[in-house]
């Protein structure tokens, strides 16, 4: 019967509540701060990792594609000087980002040139190839389109070669 009669325990108001439960937090706080050794700016190696945890990735080229760059650049050099030393018999143009290059072989006098010209696709293992055959005989000229043909690696019994595929009917829709 106590129970009832009794008054009812005098129950918080909310600020109380928030006030008493608020302060010891923030005491631990910041006594933890305290504790704490010296801050980053000590450290400006551990400054700049919190600040800027890692470099951002560059613009630039990809390495393949830095590689791929040089390759043609080599390639075309050794085209200009096998062009000056052959006295334009020989010329080789390098494309290596489209994997292709242009070929051309001839010479003559005034009585007689012959020139080969081509170019080459390549892709994976094997070469495509557009060739142009062009002969002049004492000032009269004929130029032939080859059809196109393929080249690939070949082995056969441990002998290593190429292997010719020319395409007798052609179908393109």
């Amino acid at each position: 019967m106590g129970l009832l009669t009794d008054a009812a325990p005098r129950r918080l108001h909310p600020l109380e509540v928030r006030s008493q439960t608020v302060l010891p937090g923030l005491a631990a706080l910041f006594a933890a701060g305290l504790a704490s050794p010296a801050p980053a700016a000590a450290d400006p190696m551990l400054l700049m990792a919190s600040r800027w945890p890692s470099l951002p990735e560059g613009h630039g080229l990809s390495l393949e594609d830095q590689i791929t760059d040089r390759l043609t650049q080599l390639g075309n050099e050794v085209g200009r000087h096998l062009d000056l030393l052959s006295h334009d018999m020989f010329q080789l143009r390098v494309d290596g980002r489209h994997r292709r290059a242009h070929v051309r072989i001839g010479g003559g006098n005034e009585t007689v040139a012959l020139a080969v010209d081509g170019d080459i696709q390549f892709d994976d293992a094997n070469a495509h190839v557009q060739c142009r055959l062009a002969l002049a005989l004492r000032g009269h000229a004929v130029s032939l389109e080859l059809p196109p043909f393929e080249m690939s690696p070949a082995s056969y019994r441990g002998d290593h070669g190429v292997e010719l595929r020319l395409p007798l009917f052609v179908q393109r829709f």
